[in-house]
């Protein structure tokens, strides 16, 4: 926690935003839990345009210049890496020269001989309320970037993290509020083709010496950004990798509260994991299909592009591949996923898993999470050995339950790897855990493969025909994988444990 003036730690703080309807935001407006003014409240009216080179040379550098219409004439603002500054200006085009002489000569350099002009621009009614030491912000209006106008209307809430949260899930069980992880600018940035988000890999896992009950709160946040960080990727396009890295944060997710909840069986874990599995479950039948057509595409389709019952199968594919990410937009707009994500936030604001622990738990909690990691890491080793013995002979979905468990250790390696001594020895076993993850993963979506495959329409010879080249091919890619992998298994069985 950062200090206050007073020396006292501020609590931590949260930004929330929401999209909503304009009934909704009328109804949450006269909401019970909301402050009632002296007077009654008057929203403002806000314009606000960011300014660049026709090039968009400022926000392809990382500046953001802007304006915006004050109480006494205009002020401008240029951001950069999370800084701020601001001057006052007589109108409402921007003039570089009134910044001090660093962000002045930045401008100048950047923009060089090129013009300022209008990039976008938001018009905003906001409406602002407060509940204790939490501000709500309802606002609505039109973002413009050429001739794209794009509505909104949408609440932010901000303040104490549990109090944020708390009164955020009290108004979600009132009114459909959807979760939106992007501010107005970042999309009036993406409209005008700047910054696209794509996706957002897993961060790093724990450094340092930590404590459990630090770990158990970055953990588990590390696996809700890693998933919000991804909605806007899916929103702008890049479907395929942001559906994969959701679905992989919500399975991390699982696995470090499966490891949380042996220690300490808290109600809020087990609740928490079953949402996760279904979230993922929902995002793993578009994953499905991408694996599925892909590998239609790059094998037998390439191997013999003239069969033409090809064509129809990949465009059944299509068709279920639709279907899939028509379910994952749905979950995403469904305010029962918004609920979720809060509820876990307001569960690790007010470090939800220490009500009702025992004494000697809460000892635990205290002590440095290697303390912890090192016997999960010991079990998760020999649950994998023990479930992979003779691997090349077993069945594939015996190869798949080693494969669940061997994904288990490949988390718990990630995020508690970085607690232990011997960086290289850790990175030597996480390689040949993920080695042979990799060649578990192949045969399991060439098992997949061949169950979506039954869920074609071959009805007719030439598809029929098709399906039965796809089959084979599987067949053989399986058959063909029994060196790798039992090279991949002699290699992770060959790697000693770095927690010793």
């Amino acid at each position: 926690m950062e200090p206050s003036e007073t020396g006292q730690a501020l609590p931590p703080q949260a930004v929330i935003r929401f999209a909503l309807t304009p009934g909704a935001a009328a109804a949450l407006a006269r909401h019970k839990l909301l402050e009632a003014p002296a007077t009654p409240p008057r929203a403002q009216n806000l314009a606000e345009a960011w300014f660049d080179t026709p090039g968009l040379t400022l926000l392809r550098h990382g500046f953001a210049l802007s304006t915006a219409k004050a109480r006494r004439g205009h002020v401008q603002m240029l951001r950069q890496a999370g800084e701020c500054v601001s001057a006052p200006i007589p109108g409402p085009a921007p003039d570089p020269a009134a910044f001090p002489p660093a962000q002045a000569e930045a401008l100048a350099a950047l923009a060089g001989d090129e013009a300022l002009q209008l990039a976008f621009s938001l018009r905003t009614r906001r409406l602002t309320r407060r509940a204790g030491r939490v501000t709500l912000r309802f606002e609505s209006g039109a973002l413009q970037a050429g001739a794209e106008r794009q509505g909104f209307c949408e609440l932010e809430l901000s303040g104490p993290a549990a109090e944020t949260y708390a009164l955020a899930l009290a108004l979600a069980e009132e009114q459909p509020l959807i979760l939106q992880p992007a501010s107005l600018a970042q999309r009036g940035m993406w409209a005008v083709g700047v910054a696209r988000p794509g996706a957002v890999k897993a961060g790093p896992g724990l450094t340092g010496a930590i404590c459990l009950d630090d770990a158990i709160t970055a953990l588990t946040q590390s696996c809700l950004s890693q998933f919000t960080a991804n909605w806007p990727g899916f929103a702008a396009g890049a479907e395929v990798e942001a559906v994969h890295q959701m679905r992989v944060a919500m399975r991390r997710l699982r696995s470090v509260l499966g490891l949380f909840n042996r220690a300490f069986a808290v109600p809020g874990f087990a609740a928490f994991r079953e949402e996760a599995k279904r979230i993922a479950a929902t995002m793993g039948e578009a994953r499905n299909w991408d694996v599925f057509t892909a590998m239609l595409q790059d094998g037998p389709v390439r191997a013999l592009p003239h069969e033409p019952g090809f064509a129809v199968l990949l465009s059944q594919c299509a068709a279920f591949r639709a279907m899939g990410y028509a379910h994952v937009r749905a979950v995403l707009a469904d305010p029962a996923t918004t609920r979720f994500l809060l509820t876990v936030e307001l569960f690790l604001a007010r470090h939800g898993w220490r009500n009702g622990l025992p004494p000697e738990a809460l000892t635990i909690l205290a002590a440095p999470a290697r303390d912890f990691a090192a016997p999960q890491l010991a079990r998760l080793h020999r649950k994998v050995r023990k479930r992979g013995r003779h691997l090349a002979h077993l069945s594939a979905h015996d190869r798949h339950l080693t494969r669940i468990e061997l994904k288990k250790l490949r988390y718990a390696t990630d995020l508690f790897g970085g607690l232990f001594e011997g960086r290289g020895r850790v990175k030597t076993y996480a390689n040949a855990a993920a080695d042979l993850q990799e060649v578990l993963g192949t045969l399991n979506d060439l098992a997949t493969a061949q169950a979506l495959l039954a869920r074609l329409d071959s009805a007719t010879p030439e598809t029929a025909r098709a399906s039965g080249i796809a089959l084979g091919w599987c067949a053989h890619a399986d058959c063909a994988s029994a060196k790798p992998l039992g090279r991949s298994w002699k290699a992770f069985t060959g790697a000693k444990l770095f927690t010793g």
